[in-house]
């Protein structure tokens, strides 16, 4: 049977945009899925983010250089954007 992980991870206030961006960075490592989560306003807000979050699956099997390159991938955002939650 093959394990696998997941996290959950916000930015606060992030656009929509720049979470598929990220996910698809993400998703260009071989075992790596990303489901982005929409967010639970009742009414649009232009203003305010699309998306609540991400969730980060990925097969354990995954080698120490891909989860560097992940860690990377979402270090690089976290010094555009600020730490993700």
């Amino acid at each position: 049977m093959k394990r696998s992980f997941s996290e959950t991870i916000s930015y606060s206030n992030l656009p929509l945009a720049i979470y598929l961006e990220i996910a698809a960075h993400l998703e260009q490592i071989s075992g790596v899925r990303v489901q982005i989560v929409p967010e639970d306003q009742p009414k649009f807000a232009y203003h305010h983010s699309q998306a609540k979050g991400m969730i980060i699956n990925a097969a354990e099997e995954i080698s120490p250089v891909q989860k560097k390159l992940m860690q990377s991938i979402l270090d690089y955002y976290t010094s555009l954007y600020g730490a993700y939650r």
